[in-house]
């Protein structure tokens, strides 16, 4: 079996969950014997007219530009080289720059969905305007064909069959696995300026400004954490560093127990995450957090305890599992869970001692990637499902 995966964001690019999961995804194929490349299709110098090669850990990766993955002569090229079964396309970037391609030659896509298009597109935009129109008419008929999709929540499934029609045998979730070996491999103890040995941790891991995550809540909510606890300090690991003072000058006179650090790596993750006393993940009860984030995945693997809000699949994940302690999407609720669970050792210990199992279940990627393996297998097998619908469709 030979896996095409495509991307419309750089390989390696940043340390988030959207690329992660490929590197990750990929890193597990290798480690199976399946031969993967990458083709990174991008909008980036789109006067350049040839395909670049690089390679990263010993996987191909073809920078493709927009004149050529429009067209579709570029993915032809990369299929000429590496005469791949699937095209495993990541986020709706992907599975959109692909479709020509896929479409005319037949290919079976497996879009695997990070979140739903829709959401987060021109968010801004009052009314959305021609790129979310143009994305959203593309990913209807990248849905008409792919051969599977994948998504990273029970509630995101139910929206893919129920709203946008595909089957539901087609649908598989398989939520943002990781490496848990990262987390057992011995690393020094990490300093964190600011912080002395004494002192409380409550930590979240992430993107401090994007919306959905709600880290306004838990900025808003510290104030009471504060004053209960004289020895909590809150640490964000994430950036971008601007945000972070703006957060401190919010909180007054209390902004100097706020620690904010930016790029991080992996490795720093870790050992970070291992230092917190709660680890909180506040984010908001909307749509585009119907997606399991990849960060709740560090969150277990680092065998902390958790607090996050009570919304989507954390319900049956952290809820009730006992692997986490669940709040409304609110500064004080949350405040009082975090203050729970820090003035509790009893409870912080069984939260914690919950979170290994599940870790392994859902998130561990030596597991999912035979999920993986499965949902491509039924793909190749059952091929595009235009070849099943009408031939004339658009």
């Amino acid at each position: 079996m030979r896996i095409l995966m495509v991307t419309s964001f750089p390989i390696p690019g940043e340390y988030d969950g959207t690329a992660m999961l490929p590197i990750k995804i990929t890193r597990a194929l290798r480690a199976r014997g399946i031969e993967v490349q990458i083709a990174y299709l991008t909008a980036r110098r789109p006067w350049f007219r040839g395909i670049s090669r690089s390679d990263f850990e010993g996987t191909t990766i073809h920078e493709i530009p927009l004149a050529l993955w429009a067209s579709g002569r570029g993915l032809d090229r990369v299929a000429r080289a590496f005469p791949f079964d699937l095209v495993h396309a990541q986020h709706y970037g992907g599975a959109t720059r692909a479709y020509p391609a896929c479409r005319r030659h037949r290919w079976p896509i497996v879009y695997e969905i990070h979140s739903l298009l829709g959401d987060e597109v021109e968010r801004d935009s009052l009314g959305r305007g021609l790129i979310f129109r143009g994305y959203l008419e593309l990913e209807k008929r990248v849905l008409r064909h792919a051969a599977a999709v994948i998504v990273l929540g029970e509630p995101v499934k139910s929206v893919v069959v129920n709203e946008k029609n595909v089957p539901a045998d087609r649908v598989q979730v398989i939520y943002p696995g990781i490496d848990l070996a990262e987390f057992d491999r011995p690393l020094p103890e990490v300093k964190i300026p600011g912080v002395s040995a004494e002192d409380r941790v409550v930590m979240y891991i992430g993107s401090i400004v994007h919306p959905n995550q709600g880290v306004p809540i838990l900025i808003d909510a510290l104030p009471c954490v504060f004053d209960a606890n004289p020895q909590a300090r809150c640490v964000l690991v994430g950036g971008p560093a601007e945000a972070g003072v703006e957060y401190q000058a919010r909180l007054g006179p209390l902004g100097e127990r706020l620690i904010v650090l930016t790029g991080q790596t992996p490795d720093q993750v870790v050992a970070l995450a291992r230092r917190a006393d709660v680890l909180v993940h506040p984010r908001l009860a909307c749509r585009e957090n119907y997606s399991v984030q990849s960060k709740i995945a560090v969150y277990l693997a680092a065998g902390r305890p958790i607090v996050a809000t009570d919304f989507g699949d954390y319900q049956a994940l952290l809820g009730e599992s006992g692997a986490g302690l669940l709040s409304a999407p609110a500064p004080r609720p949350l405040a009082q869970a975090i203050l729970e669970v820090l003035a509790n050792p009893n409870l912080a210990a069984r939260l914690a001692s919950r979170t290994g199992p599940i870790a392994r279940e859902f998130f561990a990627m030596d597991r999912n990637i035979d999920r993986y393996l499965d949902v491509y297998r039924q793909a190749i097998e059952r091929g595009p499902r235009t070849t099943h619908l009408d031939a004339t469709l658009p």
